[in-house]
Order: C-alpha cells, then structure tokens, then sequence
C-alpha cells in the first residue's frame, strides 16, 4: 500500500480529472440521491462545505437543500490542532473569505447531526483520504463523542474509489460516500 502523501498525489490526479471533464451534472446527480438519503429525516443541521481546488461543488447541493427547507450549516477553519467550527448560513448573507481559499459564515455557532465532507479519495471500509491537515478527522472525532447519531458522508467522484487507503489510527471513518453514480454504506 502506498503512503498517504504519495496516494494523495495520485488521487489528487484522478479527481481533477474527473472534475475537469465534468459539467455540473456530478454534483446535481449527487444532490439528487442525498436528498432522498433516510438519514436526513428530521435532522436539525446539515453541514456543507465551501469547495477549494477540484473538489465537488458542496454549493450545488446547499441550494437544493435550502430549497427542501433544511437548516445548514459551513465550516469555519480554526487554528491548526483545532476543530472546525460550523455556523449557520441561509444563502442569503455574504460569506466571508478564510484561510485555504474557502469561504466562511459569520452567522451563529451551530453543531451539525450530518456532515457533508470533501475527500481526496475513499475505499469500500469507509477510510477517507483528505489534505493531511487533520481538520475533519478531530472534528469528526469530537462530534461523535458528544452525538452518538452524527453521521458523516463523503462527497466525491466514483474515481476517488480505491481498493484501499492508508490510515492511521486517529482516521475517522465516513457512514456513507455519495458519488455521481453510487451511494455507499458503510453503517
């Protein structure tokens, strides 16, 4: 198995092609299926994220969650060693610019039932390859220390599935990964 720096190069790859040879329609098929996803029944707070580099169009899936009328949240970058922070955003108050080139509510602190995450790449165990920062893994872990009913779901294109990604011991795992052709269920 390769190391995560050198699987993350090469998933890295994969996913700006696919994103350089997709017009939109991946992330519409995604919010097609996560709409109709069961978990999402009765949930108070749905986090998003804003998307940096090749990564899927979370914005897409935002808006028709806005217009299903369920209340979402973004993630808010904190220090590095930290958790992220997630406050409330409703599409109608301007965002922000943070670090890493993503964009930043400054509406109230908020804690998010369901997590939409970008990943790098993923495997059929519900292991998630990310930028290396950490971020999600601590956010995840802390989350799910307070909320036993948290559930976390990969957002990706199915060419960021591989046989197997490398983890360490402090990786948080996702319950589901929604690609433009899959859904897959890791709960």
């Amino acid at each position: 198995m390769l190391d995560k720096k050198l699987q993350r190069e090469q998933s890295l790859v994969l996913r700006d092609r696919a994103h350089a040879e997709d017009d939109g329609m991946a992330a519409r098929k995604i919010t097609a299926q996560i709409i109709m996803l069961p978990e999402l029944d009765e949930i108070r707070m749905i986090s998003g994220y804003s998307p940096i580099h090749s990564e899927l169009d979370c914005f897409i899936i935002l808006k028709a969650l806005h217009a299903a009328r369920f209340p979402f949240c973004i993630p808010t970058t904190t220090p590095k060693g930290n958790p992220l922070e997630f406050r409330s955003w409703n599409m109608r108050t301007q965002l922000e610019e943070g670090p890493f080139g993503t964009m930043h509510s400054s509406e109230s602190i908020v804690t998010p039932e369901v997590l939409l995450v970008p990943l790098i790449a993923f495997d059929l165990k519900g292991n998630r390859l990310g930028y290396g920062g950490g971020y999600y893994d601590r956010t995840i872990e802390q989350l799910r220390a307070k909320n036993i009913e948290l559930v976390v779901i990969g957002i990706g294109y199915d060419n960021q599935k591989l046989a197997s990604v490398p983890t360490d011991s402090y990786d948080q795992s996702l319950d589901i990964v929604v690609t433009e052709k899959k859904t897959y269920r890791f709960i």
